[in-house]
């Protein structure tokens, strides 16, 4: 494949894989792209190639992250959102239609995974599913060795994931960039023993630990392979615990890191780009860079070695896209010309060089009103 097939592939909405073409190939296309982007206008999928490639294209992408908050436009209940790939793909698909934006990341609730292993799941009309805390699915460490992979034909929800992936990719691949997403072995276990009560156990119980992720990534593996089957160029790996919200970096390194690098690995092994979620304080960008080499982060918060954006694009700018941080709260009780003006401040310390994608620290909120989401799309053509 040489330069003018990839532009050709570009230009027609396709994504080539990524692993098939050498970084020097890659990086003549982002050259070429970023120089016609001084001209004319990019696609999504060429803007978000020369961001990949840290070349400047027309103007700074943008995610909203508008998931389950698209529900709103097209008049779905929560729980038909959650567990019906069709109804989920028709709120995908009507936000990014109705929003715009350059990459589209699904993702219904950090539950998926858990609630095929078997934990017990409240699904309310007006809420993000979630599990019932108050019955886990592993309520003492023996419990930790009774965990068995299950099988991706006997997993409902997962299956529905996959089939939004297949949807989605049909539906809008071609106008954006469409991702997946796991929650990483750790998040699958606090869902089902309770964040505070896996802490612990890490500490105390390490080897039931270990255990009991080693057998729920024997299943995350078949599910992310579905995912890369179903057609989508990337997916994102959740790895909310590598951060001061969850475990010691060190700690974090020896118990999860094996795990989420044999995911990743695999993802790379299909020719996707690896995508890395952590809305965390302080998260550990070097320790998730040694594992997962992922080509996109996305974050809430500075990571724990930078004190500024500024340190954050000298360390780490180069090496990978940085995927954020609008402030949750902003988006909730903030104006749109509050938010427009945050965007505005990070494009400035972050876009120069390429390497950056304006999107919110997280999810945006799912029962606000999309009101800022057009703000973070208006800021991106405005200010870059």
């Amino acid at each position: 494949m040489d330069v003018i097939k990839i532009l050709n592939a570009l230009k027609e909405g396709r994504l080539p894989p990524l692993r098939e073409i050498p970084a020097p190939l890659l990086d003549a296309v982002a050259a070429m792209e970023s120089l016609r982007g001084r001209v004319s206008q990019l696609s999504s999928l060429e803007r978000v190639i020369t961001t990949f490639r840290h070349r400047e294209p027309d103007r700074v992408p943008v995610a909203t992250l508008v998931c389950s908050a698209a529900r709103h436009i097209a008049g779905i209940p929560f729980p038909e959102f959650a567990r019906d790939a069709a109804k989920a793909a028709d709120a995908f698909a009507a936000g990014f239609d109705f929003l715009g934006g350059d990459l589209v990341i699904l993702l219904l609730d950090l539950s998926v995974e858990a609630a095929d292993f078997g934990q017990k799941m409240i699904y309310p009309e007006n809420s993000t599913a979630r599990p019932d805390y108050d019955d886990p699915c592993l309520k003492d460490i023996e419990d930790y060795h009774r965990l068995s992979p299950i099988a991706l034909s006997e997993a409902h929800r997962m299956q529905e994931f996959v089939r939004l992936c297949r949807i989605m990719v049909q539906r809008i691949g071609f106008k954006a960039l469409v991702g997946g997403f796991v929650f990483s072995p750790l998040g699958v276990l606090g869902m089902m023993r309770g964040a505070e009560h896996m802490f612990k156990d890490c500490v105390n119980h390490r080897k039931a630990v270990v255990k009991a992720c080693e057998t729920i990534t024997t299943t995350l593996l078949e599910f992310v392979q579905a995912q890369c089957d179903a057609g989508v160029p990337a997916i994102a790996i959740d790895t909310l615990y590598a951060s001061w919200n969850g475990l010691s970096k060190d700690l974090w390194e020896e118990i999860e890191g094996p795990f989420v690098r044999e995911i990743s690995r695999l993802i790379k092994r299909n020719g996707l780009a690896v995508g890395v979620h952590n809305c965390g304080h302080g998260p550990y960008f070097d320790s998730q860079i040694k594992f997962m080499e992922p080509e996109v982060i996305s974050f809430a918060h500075l990571p724990d070695d930078c004190a500024s954006d500024r340190e954050m694009k000298e360390r780490y700018g180069d090496r990978i896209t940085l995927l954020g941080y609008v402030p949750t709260p902003l988006l909730i009780s903030g104006t749109p010309r509050a938010v427009m003006e945050e965007c505005r401040r990070q494009i400035e310390a972050l876009s120069k060089g390429g390497g950056y994608i304006l999107a919110p620290g997280c999810e945006y909120p799912p029962n606000i009103p999309l009101t800022n989401a057009f703000a973070l799309i208006e800021a991106a053509r405005r200010y870059s």
